[in-house]
């Protein structure tokens, strides 16, 4: 609007003289007056009169452009609301609605390079599928050959802990690919000579169960990052000969990790190298479990009584005391 009323002032229009108009009349009047004095004023008009054109054609060139027209203030004013129509329907703001464009041209030409983008991404499935299968090849190789040690090592164990007859085995066969590989391994056992292996979950008594898990826990006990192991009840359904040998496998395991063992076989609690005695009292109708570290006095006193459950003789004593001290050593 302000450049088309600069080009009326000087173009003027059909009623009106603009600035170029009365500009050659001024100079044509001038010209009327013979006095040679006022030539050089004559010029001095045509020269203004000059530039005058000059800036009319300029300012036509530019309100003829579509640069100009994009400035029309009634056009400036349909495209903003259309661009605030846009922003309330993509996003809500500027940011989210050129967002949402980039994503429609993205998909618009996925859209366009589709066959081009399929063969693209039938060249990586395969790629990503042969080294899936390589991968998973070499991960079950790897659970082969380490199931045969791992049979091996926990086979002995467990004859350390009275199974002579033990037969262990561990079975990979292949599954569905699965974050873990395409493996499925299952631990076999027999604890008893002349019988097959079958599922250890099938077949394992309680007290087999306790000493198989003491052996796995044992043969993974320097590649296990777990810092502490807890063993509740592993006392469960053996005694004698072979709860001493559990006692003393604990024993070696904690070399290397903390182990907490419950238990209430006095072979078991012998050889462990601190004492917490675990009671529980009522006080007012409310029951409270009370944790004690027992001293090497306490400590003989109590195994005695695990080991009888009655009175503590001299002979319980001492038989506890041996215990105890042979356990030490």
């Amino acid at each position: 609007m302000a450049l088309n009323n600069a080009d009326y002032c000087i173009e003027g229009s059909e009623n009106t003289d603009g600035a170029i108009s009365l500009i050659r009349n001024a100079q044509h009047y001038v010209d009327g007056i013979k006095n040679d004095e006022l030539a050089a004023l004559s010029d001095k008009l045509a020269a203004v009169y000059a530039s005058l054109e000059e800036i009319s054609t300029e300012i036509r060139a530019f309100t003829d452009n579509d640069t100009y027209r994009e400035l029309d203030a009634e056009k400036l004013r349909e495209r903003l609301d259309t661009l605030t129509r846009l922003m309330l329907k993509y996003g809500g703001s500027e940011e989210q609605m050129i967002s949402f464009l980039e994503n429609a041209k993205q998909e618009l030409q996925n859209i366009e390079c589709s066959d081009a983008r399929v063969v693209e991404l039938g060249a990586e499935l395969d790629a990503s599928t042969e080294r899936l299968v390589a991968l998973g090849e070499k991960l079950t190789q790897t659970r082969v050959n380490a199931a045969d040690r791992f049979c091996k090592q926990v086979t002995e164990v467990l004859r350390l802990l009275d199974m002579p007859n033990v037969a262990f085995k561990v079975t990979v066969e292949r599954q569905k690919y699965m974050r873990y590989g395409c493996d499925a391994v299952e631990f076999l056992i027999s604890a008893n000579a002349g019988e097959s292996v079958k599922p250890l979950h099938k077949i394992a008594s309680g007290g087999e169960l306790s000493r198989i898990m003491l052996a796995i826990k044992s043969v993974l006990a320097e590649r296990d990052d777990v810092d502490t192991l807890i063993f509740d009840e592993i006392d469960t359904g053996i005694s004698g000969r072979a709860a001493d040998k559990v006692g003393a496998q604990l024993q070696k395991v904690a070399d290397s990790r903390q182990v907490i063992c419950v238990t209430h076989l006095a072979q078991i609690a012998a050889y462990a190298g601190c004492h917490l005695l675990i009671e529980k009292s009522v006080s007012n109708d409310r029951t409270y479990t009370n944790v004690i570290s027992l001293d090497y006095e306490q400590q003989i006193n109590e195994i005695a009584r695990i080991m009888s459950g009655t009175d503590i003789t001299q002979n319980l004593y001492n038989s506890a005391k041996e215990l105890l001290d042979r356990s030490k050593k």
